[in-house]
């Protein structure tokens, strides 16, 4: 098993579901369950990621919410 960049280890517990979720989906990918869960960990990086660029972007626009915060009340 390769194992030379993975020094941390975590231990989790599935209920039925999410453990029957887990294996089908690996089954359909054909890869192991924890590369399946180290492959939705690194889709939810990139997301989170990608989130974090929109809102920096919109930061640095000056949006600062919703177009409706920023009216004039009875206009």
């Amino acid at each position: 098993m390769y194992t030379k960049d993975k020094s941390n280890r975590i231990t989790l517990r599935l209920n039925d579901d999410q453990f029957q979720f887990v294996t089908s989906q690996a089954d359909a990918l054909d890869v192991s369950p924890s590369d399946f869960l180290r492959m939705v960990i690194n889709l939810s990086m990139v997301s989170s990621q990608k989130l974090e660029q929109k809102l920096d972007e919109k930061v640095k626009k000056g949006v600062s919410g919703r177009e409706n915060d920023t009216t004039v009340l009875n206009n």
